[in-house]
Order: C-alpha cells, then structure tokens, then sequence
C-alpha cells in the first residue's frame, strides 16, 4: 500500500470518533465479497429444542437486484456499487425498503424491495454515515454523520436534503437513532457529548437526556438506540456496558448489564432493537454475536460466532427489528447485512 493510501486510511480512521475505532478497528478495504445465499434452514436454538429464531436471507451487493445503471458506476465507481463496504447502523421503511449506512463508501445503500432495483442516498453529501432512521408519515430518512457532526433528513425518494440538524457545537459523533412516529420526535446519541438528544419532526431541540457518569440515567458513550411499541425508549450505555431504558420523555426506568467475556455479559455492545413480545436484542461486536434478552436483562439466547455462514458474523455493528420481527443485522466485515425472524407463535 502507497504512503499516500496509508495516509488518506488512517484520516478515514480519525474521523470516526473513540467509540466507532473501538467497535470497528479500521482496516483495509478487502476485495468484494460476494457469497452465494445458501439453501436449507438454519434455526436457533439446534433441535431438538423448539426454534426462537430462523435466517432468512442477506444482501450484499448490486448483484442482489440486478446491474446498476453506468451513472452510478461513474458517480461512486464501478467497485463500490458492487458491494457494501462497511456497513453499520439499517432500517427498513413501512414498505419494507432496507436502508444501509455504509460509512466506508459514504453513502447509504437502498435496497429498494418496491422497485426491485438497489440505490443510493446522500452520494457525495456525507461524510461518515453511522445512523439511521425514518419518519414514514413524511417519507424522510435521517442519517447521522460522525465526520460532519450533523444529522440530514433526505427525501426516501428523490434524495434531496429536506432538513439538517446539528448548529455548531450540537452534536459530537452523533451515532444510532430512533424516530417515534407516535410522538414525532428524533432521538439521538451524542456520543461524545455522553448525552441523547431529542428534536420535534423539523429539527427543533426539545430535550437532552442524561450526561457523562455511571449513576442511573448517566452515559459513557452512548451509542445505539431503539424504541418498543410502548414507547419505551433502549439506549446501548457503550462504555459503561449496559442497556438503559427510559420512557419516552427520557425518564430513567430501569438498566440491565455488566461487562464480561461470556453470553450474559457484554464487552462491545452494539446494535439493539426490541421484538413484538418486548424481547431485547443486543449485538456485540467483541463475541460475533447478537444476545437476546427478557424486559429484566436475564439472556435468553446468543446467536453467532465468528465466520461467513449464516448466523456467523465478522465485527458486526448494526441491528434493526422491523413490524414484522424481522431482525436485521450489519455484518460489518463481512460486507453484508443478514436478516432473521422470530418466530413468535413457537411457544
């Protein structure tokens, strides 16, 4: 590698902030990797036992809905429309369109179930894409950018900026996102400001929730987020390796982890999001894994290990549980997102 390349990686890693180097440690970009969708099942846990969890399907790259147009190939380059490169935080929209931050190639991939086609958001607008989230009354995708300290609302169709929250000294590393449609508000992890910060549907400030500490409702990095059918509102306590959970006005309900190297316990808590049956599922980047857990933090399941196959991760970071319980998760280094169900009537 050329002194010049050397030199444009490390920038590319400096920007990121210290919670993203430590959940994924930058490395070079690897060649495109494009793995057949394997046949059979694939459930968990192993029979005999009744299956919790089976794997669906992952996407990956372009080849997933067909050949993208020249534009594209000419606007991002032929080899990143391929392929994701570093996927992080996704989200599905109400009509089931899988919405990617891929802050390698700075943009985020759309993998658009109602056109059958792959597109892109925020081509040559962001810089560092970590989180995502949708407002599906008004067909805005929110994309936090780490490098910029911002967060942009484009339009899901046309792509065109329709709000831009951050002034300056708002944000520092804003990461995950979550978007209640019920009380139209915007939450967001201000990583480095160790705070969530919450914003009506045009971007205007309502409240800050927490600040640095270890005491309930205080943050060590925050970083991912999720919000249940009840409101409840789950924040990733990154640094402090916990779950935080507050009502919907940022009122500290309850907590539930400890840092360790076992299921149970967590050392890179990632990605989060809640099933129908209020279940809590928490990627851990360190363990290859995602950990499912009750509403009283007590492990009821781990997935994963390190590899390529289904249900096997490389430093994943992102999770997303759609309407349907469906569970989405960002197989960072293995340049793909996989997809699960819970299988909710399998008492």
């Amino acid at each position: 590698m050329s002194i010049k390349k050397i030199a444009l990686l490390a920038a590319r890693c400096s920007i990121i902030g210290m919670l993203i180097l430590a959940f994924l440690s930058c490395a070079p970009p690897s060649s495109v990797i494009m793995p057949d969708k394997p046949a059979g099942d694939y459930v968990w846990p192993n029979p005999p036992a009744t299956p919790k969890i089976k794997w669906i399907t992952n996407w990956s790259n372009r080849y997933d809905f067909g050949k993208p147009s020249q534009v594209m190939e000419f606007l991002i380059g032929k080899e990143r429309v391929e392929q994701l490169r570093r996927p992080n935080s996704v989200v599905t929209d109400a009509a089931g369109n899988l919405y990617v931050a891929d802050s390698e190639s700075h943009i985020v991939f759309v993998f658009d179930q109602e056109k059958k086609a792959m597109r892109f958001i925020g081509i040559r607008r962001l810089g560092f894409p970590i989180g995502l989230a949708v407002n599906n009354k008004t067909g805005i995708v929110y994309v936090s950018d780490s490098q910029q300290d911002k967060v942009y609302g484009f339009d899901k169709n046309t792509d065109d900026i329709r709000i831009t929250i951050g002034g300056p000294g708002e944000f520092k590393n804003p990461s995950g996102m979550v978007y209640d449609e019920k009380s139209d508000r915007l939450y967001v992890a201000d990583t480095q400001n160790h705070a969530v910060k919450v914003f009506d549907q045009d971007g205007r400030p309502l409240f800050t929730i927490g600040k640095r500490g270890t005491e309930n409702g205080e943050f060590n990095f925050p970083s991912y987020l999720a919000m249940d059918k009840n409101g409840i509102l789950y924040v990733v306590d990154s640094f402090n390796f916990r779950v935080q959970m507050f009502d919907s006005d940022g009122n500290f309900l309850k907590k539930f982890g400890k840092p360790g190297d076992t299921s149970g316990y967590f050392s890179r808590p990632a990605g989060i999001g809640v099933d129908s049956d209020g279940n809590i599922y928490v990627v851990d980047t360190s363990f290859n894994n995602f950990q499912i857990f009750n509403n009283d933090g007590k492990l009821l399941l781990w997935i994963g290990s390190t590899g390529r196959k289904p249900g096997e991760f490389y430093l994943p970071s992102g999770l997303y549980i759609d309407n349907q319980d469906r569970i989405y998760v960002s197989d960072t280094f293995n340049q793909r997102v996989q997809v699960f169900q819970y299988l909710k009537d399998n008492k």
